[in-house]
């Protein structure tokens, strides 16, 4: 037994696929289901039933790949002290859009200052496509709105902060005299929606808002630059997160006005997202660990 087979066996029960596994370990998809066959033989029982849909562990299997896990997860502990000043490896992390414009960019500071070594790769998305990545294990961690759509069987949740949303609207808006406006004013205004919001439910402000109703939508942008500067000329409305008004520029100018809703609250809350069918890498732990900082002094209400 290698250690080499116990992590192809979390990789294929990972993907429930062994070409899957193997395109992930960069090898071929015959050495993956061999090696997987030997350690079989070795230990006497089966560990995948193997079906035109994929591999999937059994009852003795998922035993087995658990401790496989809990080993794996020791030996890199004990790289780890063995070197403790030199963290090595790779993170995919899946992130909502509002993460990206503030609190992500010190965590990668921060993390690089600390491990230089180790490399993170960022896919920015809504909160139910970063669920499918963490499900089909593109990414390793999601930082998502924690709405009720976002669970899952094999799926751990943690919450990092709670907030709340806010109208943006421009300075000349007739909205941006007033200390706070209702729902339904707000919703009668022209909206600039982030890409497909309100279109389909990928969670976020979507899922939060549907019950009261649907803003009127007369432009949608992939870019926050481009939505408050559309909002800072008047031509629209728009919802903003609290914590996203930190030393804002546009706000900072009085371009744009932040403005309480009176009626409702729209409370969101932040969390982080992975899949409970392997082990924490230390990798990911030092992210985590760095996330929950940066959270801590970025946002404007605690958990």
């Amino acid at each position: 037994m290698r250690l080499e087979q116990l992590s192809l066996l979390i990789e294929v029960a990972k993907y429930n696929s062994i070409s899957l596994a193997a395109e992930h370990a960069f090898i071929t998809q015959p050495a993956v289901s061999s090696s997987i066959s030997k350690l079989e033989d070795e230990i006497g029982t089966v560990l995948f039933k193997r079906t035109t849909q994929g591999a999937y562990p059994t009852e003795i299997g998922e035993m087995v790949i658990e401790k496989a896990r809990l080993i794996l997860d020791t030996v890199e502990e004990i790289k780890q002290l063995a070197n403790s000043s030199s963290l090595t490896g790779s993170l995919s992390v899946g992130i909502i859009p509002s993460m990206g414009d503030k609190i992500i960019p010190n965590v990668l500071y921060h993390l690089k200052n600390k491990h230089p070594k180790v490399n993170i790769n960022l896919t920015v998305g809504e909160s139910i496509s970063i669920l499918q990545n963490i499900q089909s294990g593109k990414n390793d961690l999601g930082i998502v709105l924690l709405t009720k759509e976002i669970q899952g069987k094999d799926i751990c949740r943690e919450e990092l902060f709670s907030d709340e949303f806010l109208i943006y609207a421009g300075k000349d808006s007739p909205l941006s005299a007033k200390e706070s406006v209702s729902l339904k004013e707000a919703l009668e205004y022209p909206f600039v929606a982030y890409n497909d919001e309100f279109a389909k439910n990928n969670g976020g402000i979507t899922s939060i808002l549907k019950q009261y109703g649907e803003p009127n939508v007369v432009f949608r942008f992939c870019n926050f630059e481009l939505i408050k500067r559309v909002v800072s000329q008047g031509i629209a409305i728009s919802f903003f997160p609290k914590f996203m008004s930190t030393n804002d520029i546009y706000l900072q100018s009085g371009e744009i006005i932040p403005i309480p809703i009176s009626d409702v609250s729209l409370g969101i809350t932040v969390g982080l997202i992975r899949s409970n069918r392997y082990a924490v890498s230390q990798v990911e732990k030092e992210f985590i660990e760095v996330l929950k900082s940066m959270c801590e002094i970025s946002t404007p209400i605690s958990k």
